[in-house]
């Protein structure tokens, strides 16, 4: 039969819970001269329970706290190795302290396996990814190489707004000149720019056969779409008046045309006027949850920011679709 372990206070039982009770308040600030004595007393411990047990004694209560101690040093070992590393290590501990068997002083190599695996880990994350972007490299230049006129096409219609919005209509004038020699099919949006360049230095001649390229290689279908490209080309270029007609000839083929009310809005939000532009907005925004979500989601954001800088401008009646 187990005996009582609360004979009197000075039992070994006792002394266990105590030294068990420190034990658990220093592990997490242990400092550089107390974490050789923290060790030996995980020693002293295991050795005590070994003899109480042994002897008839009930403590199943204090293993499992000590289990737990154990396991959270398994789970931070640098409570142990970091200010071990400062005396030498564990590794000159154990040497000092033989047979030094318990786990607790092999510690480091738990961290030293944690990192190893971290390590893998890492290499083959890195492998993988690094298969990823080759096996897109291959696909991209091999099997299903850009199209070089796009690629041609868009690196000069990026750069085209930052010239112009710099002022520099001739280097924007070059870069379109280059780019239309370089690529081996019509392209609408770089004769647009050519129209809209050449109308600026005053070339009309220029001006009108380049818009009329352009608008030739759009079916007829497309050409409220057409009207919003060139609106939006117009913007770019800080030609505001030119960007309202564009977009407003696309709105009298199609009044539902959304990219024409983004276009006016945009105009309006350059102009200042502020509830303008809300209302276009929610009129793209609207018109193209559907068919062009991408432009939506712009829509609603731009909107969204306009409503934030105008917190005097009162209730609004802008509606917006739940669940968008």
């Amino acid at each position: 039969m187990a005996h009582s372990i609360q004979d009197h206070r000075d039992s070994p039982a006792n002394r266990l819970r105590a030294a068990l009770d420190g034990a658990e308040k220093i592990v997490a600030r242990l400092k550089v001269d107390e974490v050789e004595n923290f060790l030996v007393g995980l020693d002293r411990m295991e050795s005590q329970f070994q003899a109480l047990t042994a002897g008839g004694l009930d403590l199943r209560p204090e293993y499992t706290r000590l289990e737990s101690l154990i396991s959270r040093l398994h789970g931070q070992p640098k409570l142990i190795t970091a200010p071990a590393a400062q005396v030498g290590g564990l590794s000159s501990l154990r040497q000092k302290n033989p047979p030094a068997i318990g786990e607790w002083w092999h510690l480091d190599a738990v961290e030293a396996a944690r990192r190893q695996k971290l390590i893998r880990r890492l290499v083959t994350n890195l492998a993988t990814i690094l298969g990823v972007l080759l096996i897109g490299y291959i696909l991209l230049t091999y099997i299903f190489p850009p199209d070089p006129n796009a690629v041609l096409s868009s690196g000069a219609t990026g750069q085209l707004p930052d010239l112009i919005a710099r002022g520099e209509w001739e280097a924007a004038d070059k870069l379109i000149a280059e780019t239309l020699a370089q690529m081996t099919e019509d392209d609408v949006e770089m004769f647009i720019w050519q129209s809209v360049v050449a109308r600026h230095f005053g070339r009309e001649k220029e001006a009108d056969a380049a818009f009329a390229k352009a608008q030739a290689a759009v079916p007829l279908e497309n050409q409220p779409v057409f009207w919003s490209t060139v609106g939006n080309v117009y913007l770019a270029a800080r030609d505001m008046a030119g960007a309202t007609a564009a977009a407003q000839e696309a709105l009298a083929i199609n009044p539902d045309e959304g990219q024409a009310y983004f276009v006016l809005a945009s105009v309006a939000e350059a102009a200042g006027d502020v509830p303008g532009a809300i209302a276009q907005f929610e009129k793209a925004f609207e018109l193209t949850a559907d068919n062009n979500p991408q432009l939506a989601v712009i829509a609603r954001v731009r909107m969204g920011m306009l409503m934030q800088s105008a917190p005097s401008m009162g209730v609004m009646t802008t509606t917006v679709p739940s669940g968008q």
